[in-house]
């Protein structure tokens, strides 16, 4: 939105927020309320224009007249998350598997959700998945489900008080975010780019998303993201190390190898999953006997024996 206006209202036994905003070159504004409310409603039966005037009504204390709408929608502040996300042959994900308290995040999560277990169902379909890869999925995105509704739920608490003790936490938050840092990791957590998956061994960007680094290849330039649109695995080799290109080379059906040079590196070589997420990483000058065999173990681990 280029242009958002909020107008906030306390009265008698309700509270709650008007928030109204427009898209550029839309010929029409957005409106939403935020209210406390014990009504239960039929989500089959459609919402109507009078059903938002009121809430208009009850938040500001007086009419706004409203003269048409295209689309009318109801959220309900929801959190729950399923204990398991397997069972068996059954697979929950997206909405299946959670529901969150805050608009703006289940989409992504839900996301999230299909671009991890897809793969690994594919390999398991194909029979060429090792032991215990499905189960994965419910590790690690379990966990990111329960990070999801911790983020979800504090959103509620900052914007649900009404008197001077939540606009002063309110206030103080807002300068918070007003800094590069807090609002970085902020961003990541609500993006769920924060999360890392528990992985084997102690190299801290084990589990991590793979930074998108700006890689000079053979070809031209190009960016991690760009190789992953194959949805394949695939092993990074930022410091020209034929000893690990060639421990690997027998899972060359299966992962693709790419050497390239980048600015700043934190690795020698990076085993990236379809999924984007980094399933081993060597550290920089790391000897070749200690590498190959972890990268041997790692390639196994999660693409099976070739």
């Amino acid at each position: 939105m280029d242009q958002v206006g909020f107008a906030l209202a306390v009265g008698g036994q309700r509270a709650g927020l008007l928030g109204v905003g427009s898209s550029p070159g839309a010929p029409s504004v957005s409106l939403y309320t935020i209210e406390d409310e014990t009504t239960e409603y039929d989500d089959d039966v459609p919402m109507t224009l009078t059903e938002l005037q009121d809430s208009i009504r009850r938040v500001l204390g007086a009419h706004l007249p409203l003269a048409g709408s295209t689309r009318l929608s109801r959220f309900t502040f929801k959190a729950r998350q399923a204990e398991r996300y397997r069972d068996g042959r059954i697979l929950l994900a997206g909405d299946a598997a959670h529901l969150f308290p805050a608009t703006g995040v289940a989409l992504n999560a839900g996301l999230l959700d299909a671009v991890n277990l897809a793969w690994k169902l594919a390999a398991d379909l194909h029979g060429r998945a090792p032991a215990g890869l499905l189960d994965t999925y419910h590790a690690e995105r379990h966990l990111a489900g329960a990070r999801t509704m911790l983020h979800t739920r504090a959103q509620v608490a900052l914007r649900r008080g009404h008197d001077a003790a939540a606009e002063a936490l309110r206030e103080v938050f807002s300068e918070l975010l007003a800094d590069e840092q807090p609002l970085r990791r902020m961003g990541a957590m609500v993006a769920g780019a924060d999360i890392r998956y528990p992985m084997p061994g102690t190299n801290p960007l084990a589990g991590t998303f793979a930074p998108d680094l700006t890689l000079h290849t053979d070809q031209g330039i190009t960016g991690v993201a760009e190789l992953l649109h194959p949805a394949r695995p695939i092993l990074l080799d930022l410091a020209d190390r034929p000893d690990l290109r060639k421990a690997a080379r027998a899972w060359g059906q299966r992962v693709d190898v790419h050497t390239a040079k980048t600015g700043r590196r934190s690795a020698d070589v990076l085993l990236i999953r379809p999924d984007a997420h980094i399933a081993w990483a060597a550290p920089i000058d790391e000897p070749a006997d200690t590498a190959a065999p972890a990268l041997r173990e790692a390639l196994s681990s999660w693409f099976g024996t070739p």
